[in-house]
């Protein structure tokens, strides 16, 4: 018998099996578990499971196959930058499952009025400077199985996205209707353009985190944590704010021109000078602004095929909901 993930997480066999695994760790590193372990999370891409110890709480993660890479990608980010992202205890590549140190506190629990985006403020730097120097693993990146959505990629991506039915949900209530669909087809030979355009300014592909919003990142120790890299890909660096604007926007009701959005692109940007002017920078961050959603939209397609009927449906417009998007900054840039 097969399951969806989100109904394989809680079928007594794979728990059991999870549960040995962890048991084998705390084992082999000298850690004694002192309760039951947790379920806390349980979605259709990933669950998570709490595990008390004497030395605190440790978490273990487990994704679907499709993210399975996320596990060896984490692992390698803690040796590389280990005060950006939680301690990494052991990994199991082969099935995504993940085994880690707790983070601290969630910056979604330390957000709690607009004055608080000064956090934003404040890692977006640090952040900026992983990716500087992920640039360097590229290569090992992407023979992790991170995803290739590169600038010279992206528009044969955009185009199979437009191609795959059950993505766009063409003609559902939720879905593109007939008419966008033609509009967005139209706009290919744009596309292109504005990716060549964006390749010729002097910033570097690297990692592009994918879900950049406060409820991965974890404050410890005076140091912000980057967590949940499975929808990450080799991208432009500049994607990653369009999914941080969207939750702020949300979280706290902000106007697209609030000056918060200035601030904070200016604290991104400025570690960037190295590579480009501040004018030059400004003009390439608009230009990946209008681009994101479309690698914002290719990181739901491995998400929405593990999911059954039920849920499916509950998602259903999210990649419809970003070509739109992505309809009305093309349309605004220039005619498709």
């Amino acid at each position: 018998m097969t399951y969806s993930s989100h109904l394989l997480w809680v079928q007594p066999f794979w728990l059991e099996q999870a549960s040995q695994w962890v048991d084998h760790i705390l084992d082999q590193q000298g850690i004694k578990r002192v309760g039951a372990i947790a379920q806390p999370r349980i979605r259709a891409w990933s669950t998570i499971l709490q595990i008390p110890t004497q030395i605190g709480d440790l978490y273990f993660k487990a994704v679907i196959p499709d993210l399975a890479y996320e596990a060896a990608l984490t692992k390698a980010l803690f040796r590389w930058f280990p005060d950006c992202v939680p301690q990494i205890l052991a990994i199991d590549p082969q099935r995504g499952w993940l085994f880690m140190a707790d983070g601290g506190i969630k910056l979604r629990d330390v957000l709690k009025t607009t004055d608080d985006i000064q956090h934003w403020e404040a890692l977006l730097p640090s952040y900026a400077k992983l990716q500087q120097e992920s640039a360097q693993y590229v290569d090992e990146l992407l023979e992790m199985g991170v995803c290739d959505r590169r600038l010279a990629t992206l528009p044969t991506q955009f185009q199979a996205l437009l191609d795959d039915e059950d993505a766009i949900a063409l003609d559902h209530a939720n879905g593109l209707t007939l008419d966008e669909y033609q509009q967005l087809q139209t706009c290919f030979d744009r596309v292109v353009r504005m990716c060549e355009r964006l390749a010729t300014f002097g910033i570097p592909e690297t990692l592009h985190h994918g879900d950049l919003h406060d409820g991965n990142i974890f404050i410890s120790d005076s140091c912000y944590r980057f967590f949940d890299w499975g929808d990450s890909s080799i991208s432009h660096p500049f994607f990653s704010l369009h999914n941080t604007y969207h939750s702020l926007k949300r979280d706290f009701n902000l106007n697209a021109d609030s000056d918060w959005f200035k601030r904070l692109k200016s604290s991104y940007l400025n570690a960037w000078t190295d590579d480009e002017p501040t004018e030059q920078l400004e003009l390439g961050f608009a230009l990946a602004q209008q681009l994101a959603p479309i690698p914002a939209a290719l990181r739901w397609l491995p998400v929405l095929s593990s999911m059954d009927a039920t849920t499916h449906d509950k998602y259903v417009g999210a990649v419809p909901a970003l070509m739109r998007e992505l309809l009305h900054s093309v349309v605004e840039s220039g005619s498709c």
